[in-house]
């Protein structure tokens, strides 16, 4: 009988060794067949993704040569959008308030607006052809010591002077900045002004001289901008972002149930020494 048993449970190993070696060439074959799988999913996955790559950056550089006569235009353009669209998700991870940098957006539409109207309609060169006419009719060019093409500059910069210094005062009317940041601020932008218009008197533009390629970058750099500085202005909480991350009710609940454990155990412990 003790050899028909060890008969038995010597056939049952056996069996079992040839089920175990069956499950590994199954397993090995399978593993190959998933490692495939894997391939040409992650070569698929990569391709697919050079694919979209390669269509986000041709249609900029399609639409910048078609629309604004050159590619450079794309190239700006789709940059600035992913660094704008980026600043979502900056604010975002930073605990600030990403409607606020919404915000900035419609801050960029209006100085888009504002800027195609002023270079497609060509005020500011037409008024400041007009009052270089005006100077030069009551003072005669011959006794100016520079040409009468410069005073078209030169009432740019002093009309964007005026302008940049109104704005600085505004700007730091709303913030809460100190005497000698104050003064930076006021100078900074009374500059930006003045140069900013200096440009724009003496030249006259043309839509299809790439001023709305100019306009669009100008107002996807001024919503980057305006976005950062309103979300700013509203602070930045990261630990109210990420509060939710912490599992407050299980660390309460392990507290109470420790606090338990810990007064069952001194009652326990006092009946058994009371006894």
């Amino acid at each position: 009988m003790g050899e028909a048993i060890g008969g038995v449970r010597a056939a049952f190993m056996r069996m079992l060794d040839a089920h175990v070696a069956l499950l590994r060439a199954e397993l090995e074959i399978t593993g190959r067949e998933l490692g495939v799988i894997a391939g040409l999913a992650f070569g698929a996955l990569f391709i697919a993704i050079l694919a979209l790559i390669l269509l986000y950056v041709g249609s900029f550089l399609f639409f910048g040569e078609l629309l604004f006569g050159s590619m450079g235009w794309g190239i700006i353009h789709g940059t600035l959008i992913a660094v704008a669209f980026i600043g979502f998700v900056g604010i975002n991870l930073a605990g600030g308030d990403v409607t606020r940098y919404g915000w900035g957006a419609l801050v960029g539409l209006v100085v888009a607006v504002v800027l195609a109207a002023i270079m497609l309609s060509n005020v500011s060169n037409e008024g400041g052809e007009s009052l270089r006419s005006l100077i030069v009719e009551e003072f005669q060019t011959e006794s100016l010591p520079f040409g009468d093409e410069w005073l078209v500059f030169l009432t740019g910069l002093l009309v964007g002077a005026l302008v940049g210094l109104i704005v600085g005062l505004i700007v730091v009317w709303r913030t809460d900045l100190s005497g000698s940041a104050r003064s930076q601020v006021i100078a900074l932008i009374t500059l930006v002004g003045a140069i900013a218009l200096g440009i724009l008197f003496p030249t006259r533009y043309d839509a299809t001289d790439g001023v709305l390629g100019l306009v669009i970058m100008v107002g996807l750099i001024t919503w980057i901008i305006a976005g950062i500085v309103l979300a700013a202005r509203a602070g930045f909480d990261p630990e109210a972002r990420y509060a939710d991350l912490v599992p407050r009710e299980s660390i309460e609940s392990f507290k109470k149930t420790k606090i338990y454990l810990e007064a069952e155990y001194a009652r326990l412990k006092k009946r058994a020494l009371g006894r």
